[in-house]
C-alpha cells in the first residue's frame, strides 16, 4: 500500500473513531498512536525475504499490509519466517526464525527502535521480565538438550545465552516467573519453571505427554498436547485432578484459548469449547471451515474480546486470508493477510 493511501485510510479511521485505550496517565481519551485499538497479523512467510510482514487490522476494520515496510521504508526488513511477536508496555519484539533475530518497534506506531542477532539459533517466542526479555531458541531441531534462552538486556540491547538443556518452546510470564513449555511434535514432555531472578530452572512439571499450548487463568496453569489437556497449581507446581484425555479424534488438538471461563482449542479445521471446570472433552464441534491448504489448515488461532480469530495459511507462496467469528461460530469477517498467517497480536 503506497504511503498516500495508508494515511488516507488511518484519517478516515480516526474521524471514524475515538481512541479508548487506557494510557498511563488515566486518560481514555488519547490515542497512543496509529496501530492502537486493533490488532496484528504475523504473515511469517517462506525463505523469500519479501514474503514474512505484518499486517494491522483496527477494530473498525481497516486493513493495512505490510505496516512495518510502510512505516520504515528504509529499515534492514524483518527477515524471514517470521516467528511470534510478543510485547512490553511500550515495544513490540519481531522474532525471525529464520533470520535469528529479534527486531524492535513501538507497539503504538510500529516505528522501528532496533536489531538484536546475536546470541540466537531458531528463536521461537518471548517474554518480558523486569526490563529484560527472554526468548526461546531451538538451536538443533532434532534435539532438546542444546535448547537456551537468550536473554535480552532491554535497555542496551545486550544479549546472553542461558541453557535449557530441554525443549523449549512457548513461554509465559506470570508472577516474575516463565514457565516453559519442552514439547516439540511429540518431543518433550514437561513444563520448565524458570525464575530470572537468579537465571535458573528451578523445577520441571513431568506432564506424561508433548505440551503444544498452555495458558494460565486464576493461578492455574492448562497444557494441552498429545491429545491431552492437564492443569498445574502454580502455588505448589503439581498436576491438579485428572488429566482430559480427548476422543481419538481430536488427538491433534492444539491452539488452546481460554476466554470467559471457556476453553476453545482446535483439531484440524474445527473449533472447540469446553467449561473451564469440565472433566471430559466435547465430542462436537463449535464449527468448522474448509481448507484446502496441506499444512495451513487453522495455521493461527486466538479467542479474544468475545470473537474467535482463525488464519488460514494457504499455500505459503501467495497471500492468504483471515476469519472472524463469533463466539457461536458465526461467521462475522473476512479478511485479506499476507503469506502464511500464523498468530493474532492484540493491541487494545
Amino acid at each position: 500500500m503506497k504511503k498516500l493511501n495508508r494515511f488516507f485510510l488511518l484519517l478516515i479511521a480516526t474521524s471514524l473513531f475515538v481512541s479508548c485505550s487506557n494510557d498511563d496517565n488515566g486518560n481514555p481519551d488519547v490515542s497512543l498512536g496509529e496501530y492502537d485499538n486493533g490488532f496484528f497479523v504475523l504473515n511469517e512467510g517462506n525463505s523469500n525475504l519479501s514474503s514474512a510482514s505484518v499486517t494491522f487490522i483496527s477494530n473498525s476494520g481497516l486493513i493495512e499490509q505490510d505496516v512495518f515496510g510502510n512505516v520504515n521504508p528504509g529499515a534492514v526488513s524483518n527477515g524471514t519466517l517470521l516467528q511470534s511477536i510478543f510485547f512490553d508496555d511500550t515495544r513490540a519484539f519481531i522474532i525471525s526464525g529464520g533470520s535469528n533475530k529479534v527486531t524492535v518497534v513501538n507497539r503504538y506506531t510500529f516505528e522501528f527502535i532496533a536489531t538484536v542477532d546475536t546470541d540466537f539459533a531458531s528463536p521461537r517466542y518471548g517474554a518480558v521480565i523486569n526490563g529484560k526479555a527472554y526468548v526461546t531458541n531451538y538451536n538443533d531441531f532434532s534435539i532438546g538438550t542444546d535448547d537456551f534462552l537468550t536473554v535480552i538486556d532491554l535497555s542496551t540491547y545486550s544479549t546472553s545465552k542461558v541453557p535449557l538443556n530441554n525443549w523449549s518452546e512457548k513461554v509465559i510470564e506470570e508472577n516474575g516467573k516463565l514457565y516453559i513449555a519442552n514439547g516439540f511434535y511429540g518431543s518433550g514432555t514437561s513444563i520448565t519453571v524458570f525464575n530470572p531472578a537468579n537465571t535458573t530452572s528451578t523445577t520441571t512439571i513431568e506432564l506424561g505427554f508433548s505440551p503444544n499450548s498452555l495458558e494460565e487463568k486464576d493461578g492455574m496453569l492448562y497444557v494441552m498436547g498429545d491429545g491431552k489437556l492437564a492443569k498445574i497449581n502454580l502455588a505448589t507446581n503439581q498436576i491438579a485432578g485428572n488429566t482430559i484425555t480427548f476422543p481419538e479424534a481430536q488427538a491433534e488438538a492444539k491452539n488452546l484459548n481460554i476466554e470467559n471461563d471457556k476453553i476453545y482449542y482446535t483439531s484440524g479445521t474445527s473449533v472447540f469449547v469446553m467449561n473451564i471446570n469440565a472433566t471430559t472433552a466435547p465430542t462436537t464441534s463449535l464449527f468448522s471451515y474448509e481448507s484446502t491448504s496441506e499444512w495451513g489448515g487453522m495455521y493461527g488461532f486466538a479467542v479474544n474480546d468475545d470473537k474467535i480469530y482463525v488464519a488460514e495459511g494457504g499455500d505459503f507462496a501467495s497471500d492468504s486470508e483471515v476469519y472472524v467469528y463469533s463466539l457461536t461460530g458465526t461467521l462475522l469477517n473476512t479478511f485479506g493477510a499476507g503469506v502464511g498467517p500464523n498468530g493474532f497480536y492484540f493491541n487494545d
